[in-house]
């Protein structure tokens, strides 16, 4: 289910909101109402609640984003 899209940053009260995509709230069975978990720095990470995280995983996971990164990347550069 890797994927990459964008976002817009919409006000919400006193803060700013973006939507997460359905197609990851469907997978991990997430509703209106449910927590879940943020970690953040550099880049922000949605965790499921109960879902558990290792070195493994992440890695993983950063390998993946990082192919869409470059995907991305070449495509800008053929427009």
């Amino acid at each position: 289910m890797p994927a990459k899209i964008e976002r817009k940053i919409l006000k919400s009260g006193d803060s700013k909101v973006t939507a997460l995509p359905p197609d990851w709230l469907r997978a991990f069975d997430i509703n209106v109402g449910d927590d879940v978990t943020m970690l953040y720095n550099s880049i922000v990470i949605v965790k499921p609640k109960g879902f558990k995280i290792d070195e493994d995983f992440l890695k993983k996971e950063f390998a993946l984003i990082m192919k869409l990164e470059k995907a991305r990347e070449g495509d800008s550069n053929h427009e």
